[in-house]
């Protein structure tokens, strides 16, 4: 049950890999909370299998779950803005602000799915008390919404009234809430002394805040200083020279933050191996009660379900109404789920819906032509239907879960992104390929847009290399 040292490496080397093409498939097919389940899934994925614990392995899926909660929640804070403090303009406006902001809010994004990833594991384990849980599900959102008023309100631009703190200046910031978060998640674990789980969600929180202002670092020189290298390669990397500096940015934070659970999870691993004992001997998760989780499981998932129809709506006034439903539907409820033994519930969210928000994404929010949507709508739909069924009455390929993770996620990518790229070099509204003479130039659209090329070649390496060493 000892990681071993090639065990150690091939972690570190998978983790890099997939957390990094995963912040940067976020960043090109779902953004938001939704778009950052992708890289949690894939950190809890690759830390079940590079275990060495034959149980966590067998239940690898409920990790995958956890690791999808714990990144959904950073999804929250906005940083568009924040990142145009030090790379908007150069010289920067406030590079010292803007590289300290993303040190802040870097932390928090990998400190809550360090909070929330190792909390869960000690929750199946049964290593709280009910009255522990209970604790956690009144703390969490009573000190979010406190940290939330108290540091990032009052904040109106109409009437120039900004928070004593802020990293956004025309948008309002919602960090504190997770400042809150992770206050609950410590309180928490410091009633039963889990240093387990403290010492996780603070190495985690760590990488993650370093790796933002690293991969910021990189956007600020590819965007502002690439182009006038004397060294001929570096060139090549320039914005000037149609490189993507955010997506260099984003590969970089995934691959430093993903390091830093490789690094938590290694260092915190005696405690981990004696906390998943009590999974063994139990055989597995069981509910707190199972008539309850039977329940719980069928209201969540009709919910979920329905949360479809706002993609039939069109009013904009309800989308603050809907983004709360969804925060809970997909985050808050599922973790509770979890921690309460319901073994289906992390199936569903480790395979199901994570495809369910690509198809949502590619098929829902986002136009080909007509044809192509209804297309995509019906095979897409059905697919995702029978996957759920799949999901609730069989088990759970390690191997099927790579794979939609991945191969899935990138061809759904090219499926949209392709034609979106013809269709910006050619007339509106007609990305279809009528007849040979159109192909070719075509082709060569997609050929010459240098950060597409790159990114996917990127892409498809990094899914290489997972593939390879699982």
């Amino acid at each position: 049950n000892k990681m071993s040292g090639i065990n150690i490496l091939l972690l570190i080397i998978c983790v890099i890999s997939a957390a990094s093409y995963g912040w940067g498939m976020r960043g090109t097919t779902i953004g938001g909370e939704k778009g950052a389940m992708l890289p949690g899934a894939l950190i809890g994925t690759l830390l079940a299998y590079f275990s060495g614990i034959l149980i966590v392995r067998e239940n690898f899926y409920i990790f995958s779950a956890l690791g999808a909660i714990g990144m959904y929640f950073g999804g929250c804070m906005t940083y568009g803005e924040t990142l145009s403090f030090s790379m908007g303009t150069y010289p920067a406006v406030n590079m010292k602000k803007g590289l300290v902001a993303l040190l802040v809010k870097g932390s928090l994004w990998f400190g809550v799915f360090g909070a929330v990833f190792s909390t869960g594991v000690n929750a199946i384990c049964g290593v709280y008390k009910l009255w522990q849980i209970i604790l956690l599900v009144i703390l969490t959102p009573a000190l979010s919404l406190l940290c939330l008023k108290k540091i990032n309100r009052p904040h109106d631009v109409s009437q120039v009234i900004y928070p004593k703190i802020y990293f956004s200046k025309t948008r309002k910031e919602c960090w504190g809430a997770l400042v809150g978060m992770i206050a609950s998640f410590l309180i928490t674990n410091l009633t039963c002394l889990n240093l387990y789980s403290i010492n996780f969600t603070l190495i985690c929180g760590l990488f993650g805040g370093i790796g933002w202002v690293i991969g910021q670092s990189v956007y600020i020189y590819i965007r502002h200083h690439a182009h006038k290298s004397t060294f001929k390669p570096t060139r090549f990397f320039s914005e000037k020279q149609g490189a993507d500096g955010w997506k260099a940015m984003e590969c970089t934070y995934g691959a430093i933050g993903g390091l830093g659970c490789a690094v938590a999870f290694v260092f915190t691993h005696n405690s981990f191996k004696d906390t998943v004992f009590n999974l063994e001997l139990q055989g597995g998760v069981l509910p707190l009660n199972k008539t309850f989780s039977d329940i719980l499981l069928v209201i969540w998932l009709v919910c979920l379900l329905s949360d479809m129809v706002h993609y039939f709506i069109d009013k904009p006034k309800l989308q603050p109404v809907f983004e709360v439903i969804e925060f809970i539907l997909y985050a808050a409820l599922p973790f509770v789920m979890i921690c309460l033994g319901c073994d289906k519930t992390a199936r569903i969210m480790a395979l199901f819906t994570l495809f369910w928000v690509l198809v949502q994404e590619v098929a829902f929010e986002k136009s080909i032509n007509k044809i192509a949507d209804v297309v995509l709508k019906i095979i897409l739909s059905i697919f995702g239907i029978g996957l759920l069924i799949a999901v609730l009455y069989n088990n759970i390929s390690f191997i099927a879960v790579v794979i939609v993770y991945t191969v899935v996620y990138e061809i759904l990518t090219l499926v949209w992104l392709i034609p979106e790229i013809v269709n910006k070099n050619y007339e509106k509204n007609s990305v279809m390929i009528l007849n040979k003479t159109d192909i070719l130039p075509k082709i060569k659209t997609v050929i010459k847009n240098k950060g597409f090329i790159v990114t996917h070649i990127y892409f498809i390496f990094t899914i290489v290399i997972v593939f390879i060493f699982i």
